[in-house]
This record gives C-alpha cells, structure tokens and sequence, in this order.
C-alpha cells in the first residue's frame, strides 16, 4: 500500500511547525530578552565608591570560600551605591581538568594588567583588588580599615542604557578634580550575573555544586577617539555614547543580572553606578 502525500499539504504541515516552535522559543524566551533589554538608568553619589574585583575559577578548590564570602558580604543595602563587587573568572586553572564555564582569556590578562601596573604583587587565586590596590585581608578575615578610610568626593556619574545604547556623563567635582587630566578617562561595562549554580564533574572541584554571584559575563571598555563625544573648554564633564556589545548566551542562564558601569582614571576607579535589571 502506498500513501501520497501532495507538496501542499507537506509545506503546509512545515509551516504550522514552524510558527509552534516559534511560539514556543518566544514563550520560553521572552522573560530573559526583556530582562537583558530593559532600560537602565542610574545616578552615582558624589563620593568615590568600592570597587571589588575578586578573581577566582572555578578550577581551583580555595575559590569556592571566596566567591561565597563575596556573596554573603555583599547582597547588602549598599550593594550598588557604595559596593560594586566584581567577580572575574580567569582561564588559567583550566589545565587541571575542568573549563571553567565563566572564564574568558581577556579576564586572566586583566589580572596581569593589575600585575604591570604594580597594583599587585603577584597573581594567584583567589585574590581581591579593591580600587585598584591588592587585598590580602580575606585569608585572615582581618577588615581593618579597608572599607572605612575616608573616600574623596569625586562627582556625578550619571548611566542611561536602553536599546543596546549606552548614553554617559561624568561631571568632576572639585578639588579632586584639579590638574588631572580627564581626557584620558576610560569608562567600563559589564554584565554581572547572579544566582548561578555549575555542577563540576572534574578538576579540583570535581562533584561539587557551586554556586556564583556578582559574576562578569561580559566586558566591555569605551576608550580611544569613540570614548569622549564632548568635552567643552567651559564644561569639564565627559560625555559617552556608545553602543553595547551582543548579551552572551550564557547571561540567559542568569536568575539575576545587573549592569555595572564605573570610570577609572590611570587604571584606578573613580565613579561608579549599578543595579539590578527588571524581571518581567
């Protein structure tokens, strides 16, 4: 017996296939897109906030400790006015046996960059640079005086991001701002995820659940001729414009994201602005 099926009938049955999987893809999609998407807008103090950069892997087993200390210490009310944790995944523990999934070559070369600079004095994990200065202070717990010394009132920093567009000012205050030179301001956006979870089957961690926050998932830095769209002789506030990178495929994984954007001068932070994206 034999069947006959026409060419209509076959193109018909594609697509009715095709507009169900699309239903479903946006159905299953649609709350992460407009997560990523949503328009963000933030408004920094005047002083100078905490830039904590912690690089870690997930391929070394004194990691873990530290990306939890990370989250228990900040998911507090200052998180994104006066703490921006950062957490960097390097590559170079991937050797051992295990990739780690967040890590990105460019985030190990920061960490030498922090090396060159002499902001370190060596490279290891897990190490904390807090505003661009080592911190040992983390492997004997000792808080002292790391996060109370007076900070300078350095401006206003003010983020508009929408449509994949990033819109920036930073209006210098002074004294701080006397004789430095503001043209050589770089401004930095990342993508940080939250909530994270990774079952490791090898390496140093192998067949343990690890959990992340405050995770880099992309970095993006503004510099060069592209970097500063105005700087008026009679007004000394820079102003960015500049279009966003593409949101990773692994940032849809992310219960939680946010936007980080802060200003260094010389490699240092100055300003900074953040917060978590809206979930629809």
């Amino acid at each position: 017996m034999q069947f006959k099926v026409s060419y209509s009938a076959i193109g018909e049955l594609n697509m009715k296939c095709i507009v169900l999987f699309g239903l479903l893809w946006l159905q299953f999609w649609q709350p992460v897109l407009a997560q990523t998407l949503a328009p963000f807008q933030a408004q920094s103090a005047a002083t100078r906030p905490y830039i904590i950069e912690l690089y870690t892997s997930q391929g070394c087993s004194s990691c873990p400790p530290a990306d939890a200390w990370l989250s228990e210490h900040f998911n507090q009310t200052d998180l994104w006015q006066e703490y921006f944790p950062l957490a960097f995944h390097v590559t170079y523990w991937d050797y051992l046996g295990w990739k780690d999934i967040f890590g990105q070559r460019t985030f190990s070369e920061r960490q030498y960059q922090h090396l060159n600079q002499k902001h370190i004095r060596q490279v290891y994990t897990p190490q904390f640079v807090i505003n661009a200065q080592e911190w040992r202070g983390w492997f004997s717990r000792d808080f002292t005086g790391i996060f109370t010394a007076p900070q300078p009132a350095v401006g206003l920093l003010k983020v508009r991001i929408a449509n994949r567009q990033l819109e920036a000012s930073f209006a210098p205050q002074q004294p701080w701002a006397q004789d430095k030179d503001l043209s050589q301001a770089r401004l930095h956006l990342a993508l940080v995820g939250s909530g994270l979870t990774t079952e490791t089957k090898r390496g140093e961690n192998r067949h343990k659940k690890l959990t992340h926050d405050f995770v880099v998932l992309s970095l993006q830095t503004i510099s060069g001729s592209a970097r500063v769209t105005e700087l008026a002789a009679s007004d000394s506030t820079l102003y960015f414009d500049q279009s966003l990178n593409t949101i990773p495929t692994v940032a849809l994984e992310a219960p939680r994201l946010a936007w980080v954007v802060w200003l260094t001068l010389n490699g240092e932070p100055i300003q900074a602005v953040g917060g978590w994206l809206e979930q629809t």
